[in-house]
């Protein structure tokens, strides 16, 4: 059906919403706001007006809405929250369809049906059609993290100074959609549409509407306070990033990758102020920050312990309703947060205590609940819980448990499986003794595992797979090291040789690829005419040919090619594979490395193994021949 024009229209105001336009039209009209969305194809059953319309239009209802309205091109979908979505990550997240997406939507702080207002902003700026039909009811009012207008320098309202009423908030009997008591009609757009509390009228008498001027409590704009001054600024920064600057068509993106975590940080720091409080209260930049927080928390945790029937628990993780009070959890939040390119170490320290205090307090899955959220890298490193050195590996696998654990300039590849000799002699002397011979062998597996984990994140049995080293035996090497270090605190100086090991790392212009020689020597095996030219004048040695022998030189190459284990090497996994024993390879191995056995021709056979594997690595490293 072939929507038909409105009899007098109006031009949407800047940065108006889809049920401001709709009031001003009802008003101008003279009709109520239902048979206004009615007759601009925007009605459902029961003359519903969608909440989902908020945040984005159906192609079809778009047309009509223009066609009625006469609207321009793009005027629709700016009068939603859509343009919004793509600077805004939760409401990016948030699926169209149904009343229960508006909880999600309250808990997530993506947005909310009942806004926020200016009453200045609603008095108009003066104009004759905002002197008749009042000013905008803009749609980042809707936005969480909205709390103050910064043109006429004051914080937004929430509820009508006569009833208490929240804007858009329907009465328990109504169900949830774009306006309150959407068809009545006669009403300016900035008027109040709740009903009068029960008994302020005789017995009988239908409940009148509140009908209070919403604009009418405007503030001359005078000198802000200290407080109002932080919170104005924060509120530019956040409004900046509610609609960025676009980059130039040259370059590779939108926006930049910190206004990206912008607001995902901002709200994980602001549930972190929350959980922990009293404990993040050094965060607050005033005492009165701190007691409109405190105030907000008592509140909010009488709401978790002891829910009315009419809301949920679930509901205690919205944003604060009180502009005041989310302002100052805000500035909280981003007084924690500080300055994250500067001090990724102090973020870890600001919020490790908080995090601790959060989940020992709090319900099982807070944790998890923070690992959910899209937050910046350097914040999911600082949320991390850690067990010396790496993500606990306990509980729910998540993505977020394999963020790395610092900003590395190697990867994954270039770590083997054990840590050279000549990084451990290097880097690691004041934690080994000269006639230790097991201790080192450890040392060099744990390190490797935390190199992987400062790489490429993950849990200490992620690390140990992605290194081909099974789980009991890194383990093993943990409990080795734990019962090793711990008892005299010794474990700092562990990580700081692994950190100077990192930094060796990330200066070196010509990192070894392990992970390709792993690849590349998965399947191999010394040639048997290389075993005849290795053994070639020691007479001495017997079955130098044999195929255990052969066996056991290929893993000698391949732990020395890859530095990794010879336990671990391909030879010796094929015959476990097999069901076979590894036995008489491990005993073979076992006599050319024993210093005690390296004389006259198992010296020198040793000797040229390690000069054989010392060229087949080369040749991998040049990318030619070898395999």
């Amino acid at each position: 059906m072939t929507t038909r024009p409105l009899a007098r229209s109006l031009a949407p105001l800047p940065e108006e919403s889809l049920p401001g336009l709709l009031l001003r039209l009802a008003y101008r009209l003279d009709r109520s706001p239902a048979r206004i969305a009615a007759l601009c194809g925007l009605s459902r059953h029961q003359h519903r007006l969608p909440a989902e319309y908020l945040i984005a239009l159906p192609a079809e209802s778009m047309k009509a809405l223009m066609a009625a309205a006469s609207l321009r091109e793009g005027e629709p979908d700016a009068l939603t929250l859509s343009a919004m979505a793509a600077s805004y990550p939760p409401l990016a997240t948030m699926r169209v369809g149904g009343s229960r997406n508006m909880a999600s939507a309250r808990r997530t702080w993506a947005f909310s049906l009942s806004s926020r207002y200016c009453p200045n902003c609603l008095a108009g700026d003066g104009s004759a059609i905002q002197n008749a039909y009042g000013g905008p009811w803009r749609l980042r009012w809707h936005i969480p993290v909205s709390f103050a207008c910064t043109t006429h320098s004051r914080l937004l309202e929430c509820g009508c100074p006569q009833c208490g009423g929240h804007p858009n908030r329907p009465s328990n009997t109504e169900r949830q959609g774009l306006i309150t008591q959407r068809t009545i009609g006669g009403l300016h757009p900035a008027q109040c549409r709740h009903h009068l509390a029960p008994g302020t009228v005789g017995a009988g008498v239908r409940t009148p509407l509140c009908a209070a001027r919403l604009d009418k409590t405007g503030c001359v704009a005078g000198e802000p306070d200290s407080d109002l001054v932080m919170m104005l600024a924060l509120q530019r920064r956040i409004d900046r990033n509610l609609t960025p600057a676009r980059h130039s068509p040259g370059t590779s993106g939108t926006y930049s990758s910190q206004d990206q975590h912008f607001f995902s940080d901002l709200i994980a720091a602001a549930q972190l102020i929350r959980l922990s409080w009293p404990d993040s209260a050094r965060f607050a930049p005033s005492s009165s920050i701190a007691e409109l927080i405190a105030r907000h928390v008592a509140a909010w945790t009488a709401l978790r312990e002891n829910p009315s029937p009419g809301r949920r628990v679930r509901d205690a993780w919205a944003a604060p309703q009180d502009p005041a009070q989310c302002a100052a959890l805000l500035l909280a939040a981003d007084t924690l947060l500080g300055d994250r390119d500067q001090d990724g170490p102090g973020l870890r320290e600001r919020i490790q205590p908080l995090a601790t205090a959060a989940f020992t307090r709090n319900e099982a899955n807070t944790s998890a609940g923070f690992r959910r959220m899209d937050v910046s890298p350097k914040l999911s490193r600082a949320l991390a819980q850690r067990s010396l050195g790496f993500n606990r590996a306990g509980g729910h696998h998540h993505a977020r448990k394999h963020v790395p654990s610092r900003q590395c300039h190697f990867g994954i590849e270039h770590v083997p499986a054990l840590l050279p000799e000549a990084w451990l002699a290097a880097h690691f002397g004041d934690l080994t003794n000269p006639g230790d011979v097991w201790k080192p062998r450890h040392l060099r597996r744990v390190a490797s595992l935390k190199l992987v984990e400062m790489a490429g994140g993950g849990t200490w049995p992620h690390c140990a797979a992605t290194l081909g080293i099974p789980w009991a035996t890194a383990q093993r090497s943990l409990t080795v090291l734990k019962q090793s270090l711990l008892p005299g605190g010794l474990w700092p100086l562990f990580e700081t040789a692994v950190e100077s090991v990192a930094q060796g790392l990330d200066a070196d212009a010509s990192r070894v690829d392990f992970a390709a020689r792993r690849r590349r020597l998965s399947t191999w095996q010394v040639p048997v005419e290389d075993i005849a030219g290795l053994a070639a004048g020691l007479v001495r040695l017997a079955n130098v040919e044999s195929p255990v022998t052969r066996a056991a030189v290929s893993a000698l190459v391949w732990a020395r090619v890859t530095q990794g284990d010879h336990l671990h090497s391909p030879p010796v996994q094929a015959l476990r594979e097999a069901q076979q024993s590894t036995k008489p390879v491990v005993a073979a191995i076992g006599q050319l490395q024993t210093p005690s056995n390296r004389r006259g021709a198992r010296l020198l056979l040793f000797q040229r193994i390690n000069e054989y594997a010392d060229g087949l690595a080369q040749a991998c490293h040049e990318g030619c021949g070898g395999s």
